[in-house]
């Protein structure tokens, strides 16, 4: 069993990581496309919001706000539950449960920021981060409107 304690704080921004049960590399354009799905429903049910991602083969990261962590919490329970069950029938496509930690500052916000930006970059999967398509890369730094998914206005609510 993990040790691993999630931290939901209210008003705060979260870096959150939810990796594939055994780092298989199972998230294809298909199942991201689901996951794009239930982010977008759960983020109109729950009042979070998606500030930053990038999905990967076997992972995602994501900055997630909401006024309250529990919103998080459910948040991620939702996303991961559902999609689970549509990737995987009988469940057990996502590994035990999410890592959650809470942003307290502009500046580690701007390190996570860079981190999950760079992933793609790291893994040797792309040479440059906005060859990435399953990234908020584009929209945030370049300004591009050419995404796959759309992140949520940041005005107001960073920390």
């Amino acid at each position: 069993m993990s040790r691993w304690h999630n931290q939901y704080l209210d008003g705060h921004a979260h870096f959150c990581t939810a990796t594939v049960r055994g780092w298989r590399p199972l998230l294809s354009d298909q199942t991201i496309a689901g996951l794009y799905d239930e982010w977008a429903a759960a983020r109109r049910a729950l009042g979070v919001s998606v500030l930053a991602y990038v999905v990967m083969p076997d992972h995602f990261h994501a900055v997630l706000w909401a006024e309250t962590g529990d919103s998080i919490c459910r948040f991620l329970q939702r996303t991961l539950g559902l999609t689970s069950g549509a990737f995987r029938p009988g469940g057990e496509f996502w590994k035990e449960r999410p890592r959650v930690l809470p942003v307290h500052s502009a500046k580690v916000l701007k390190i996570k920021m860079d981190y999950l930006h760079a992933n793609p970059v790291r893994r040797k999967l792309v040479a440059d981060p906005a060859d990435w398509e399953h990234s908020s890369y584009r929209q945030l730094v370049l300004a591009s409107p050419d995404v796959a998914f759309y992140c949520d206005e940041w005005e107001g609510i960073l920390l």
